[in-house]
C-alpha cells in the first residue's frame, strides 16, 4: 500500500494588498513545486515507513529522518496539516458482482388494449339508461359513424354517451350463487340533436350497436396505475366464471372473469395459476379390418386399436358390471396446471384477469388457486 499526501486547508489563501502580478506567479510556481515534491517523496516511502505525528516533534531514528525530509520539503509547514490517503493496488482477476433483476412493472399503456371500459351491470342504476331505438331509415346494425335515435337520455356534462349492452351473468360453478353481470361495452356515441326522440352518432365502436342497447352518460376513463405483478397476500381458491364469448377458451392474453375481488383480499397485480379439473378417460379395445377386401388386404391388416374418449361432466359414468366383459376400463387423469393469470382489474366479488400464459386452453369452470399450490 502506497501512501499519498493531501493538504487540507481551512480557507482559501489571498494575496496581502499591493502585491504585484508577478509575486501572485512566483508564489503559484512555489506552491506547485512543493505539492509535486511531496507526491514524489510519497510514492518513494513504504507504508510501514511512514510516521505522521499531530504536532511537530524531534525526528529519532530513520522514519525521524523520513519525517525531517518530509517537514523540509514542506518548507517547515506543519504536518498535521497533511493527510495519508491509502491507495490500494488491485491485481487482474475475475471479480463476481451478484445480479439483482430488475422486478416487473406494467406500464397503463400496455393494459389499456386488455381493457376498454370495463363495466357490471351491478355498478349502473338500470333506471337513468337510455335505450337505442333504431337508425333513421330504420337500419338495426349501427357501426361506427351511424347515426340513430335514442330516447330517455340521461344528462351528459361532455355530450357524450357510452353505449353497452347487458352481458354474461356470472355464477358460482360449486355453490351456484350469482355473483354479478357483466356490460358488454359496444362503444361511445356524441349527442347530435336532443329531445325526447335524440339524434346520436357513433364515433366509435369496437362492434356494432343495436336495438334496445343501453346509454349512460360517458366518463372520461381514469389513469390506470403500474402494476407490480407479486403473489397474493391472501391463500386464493377461486374458479374462472367466464372467458367473455370465447366457447374454445382463452389462449394467451386473452381477458376472464373469476370469481374473487376485493371483498376477498385481491389486488391488481396479483399472479395466480388456473387448474383444469380431473377428467375420466374411457379407454376400449376395437378391432380394425379393412373396409372393403382388396389385393393389399390381407388377413394380417386386421389389428386391435385402442379407442380414448373424454367422459363429459354432465356425462354418465360406466359402472363395472356394464364394463365387464367388454375390454374397457376407466381412467381418471389429475387435475392439471393450464394457465399463468395476472389481475388487472377488481371489483367487489368478481376480478378481470389476463391470461399471461396458457399450456392449455382456459375453460370456464377451471380452478384459480396461489402460485405453487
Amino acid at each position: 500500500m502506497i501512501p499519498h499526501f493531501i493538504r487540507i486547508t481551512g480557507e482559501k489563501r489571498r494575496p496581502a494588498p499591493g502585491c504585484s502580478r508577478w509575486k501572485s506567479w512566483r508564489g503559484f510556481f512555489r506552491y506547485s513545486g512543493y505539492v509535486l515534491a511531496t507526491l514524489c517523496l510519497a510514492t518513494s516511502l513504504r507504508a510501514e515507513e511512514v510516521v505522521l505525528p499531530s504536532s511537530p516533534v524531534n525526528p529519532v531514528g530513520a522514519k525521524g529522518r523520513l519525517t525531517a525530509d518530509l517537514l523540509t520539503t514542506l518548507d517547515g509547514q506543519t504536518v498535521s496539516a497533511f493527510r495519508v490517503l491509502p491507495v490500494t493496488t488491485l491485481s487482474p482477476s475475475v471479480r463476481e458482482t451478484p445480479h439483482t433483476a430488475a422486478p416487473l412493472v406494467l406500464s397503463p399503456g400496455v393494459l389499456a388494449p386488455f381493457l376498454s371500459d370495463p363495466m357490471l351491470m351491478d355498478e349502473v342504476e338500470v333506471n337513468a339508461l337510455g335505450r337505442v331505438i333504431a337508425g333513421p331509415e330504420g337500419n338495426a346494425l349501427l357501426g361506427q359513424f351511424s347515426r340513430f335515435l335514442a330516447q330517455a337520455l340521461p344528462p351528459s356534462e361532455n355530450g357524450l354517451y357510452t353505449v353497452f349492452r347487458r352481458g354474461d351473468v356470472l355464477v358460482h360453478p360449486v355453490s351456484g350463487e350469482r355473483l354479478s353481470t357483466t356490460a358488454r361495452v359496444v362503444g361511445v356515441a356524441r349527442l347530435d340533436e336532443p329531445g325526447a326522440i335524440a339524434t346520436l352518432t357513433m364515433i366509435s365502436s369496437v362492434e356494432e350497436a343495436i336495438p334496445g342497447d343501453h346509454l349512460i352518460a360517458h366518463q372520461k376513463p381514469l389513469r390506470s396505475s403500474y402494476l407490480y405483478p407479486a403473489t397474493p397476500r391472501v391463500s386464493v381458491d377461486a374458479y374462472v366464471v367466464s372467458t367473455f364469448g370465447s366457447t374454445s377458451g382463452a389462449g394467451g392474453y386473452s381477458l376472464v372473469a373469476i370469481s374473487v375481488g376485493s371483498d376477498d383480499g385481491i389486488n391488481p397485480g396479483d399472479i395466480l395459476t388456473s387448474l383444469y379439473p380431473e377428467q375420466t378417460i374411457l379407454l376400449s379395445k376395437k378391432v380394425v379390418s379393412p373396409a372393403h377386401a382388396g389385393v393389399n388386404c390381407r388377413i394380417t391388416d386386421v389389428k386391435e386399436a385402442v379407442a380414448v374418449r373424454v367422459l363429459r361432466c354432465d356425462e354418465r359414468v360406466p359402472s363395472r358390471r356394464e364394463l365387464t366383459g367388454k375390454a374397457a376400463e376407466l381412467v381418471r387423469s389429475p387435475e392439471g396446471r393450464s394457465g399463468d393469470l395476472l389481475v388487472i382489474h377488481v371489483f367487489d366479488r368478481v376480478s378481470y384477469a389476463l391470461v399471461r400464459r396458457a399450456e392449455r386452453e382456459v375453460q370456464a369452470g377451471d380452478r384459480v388457486v396461489s402460485p405453487g399450490v
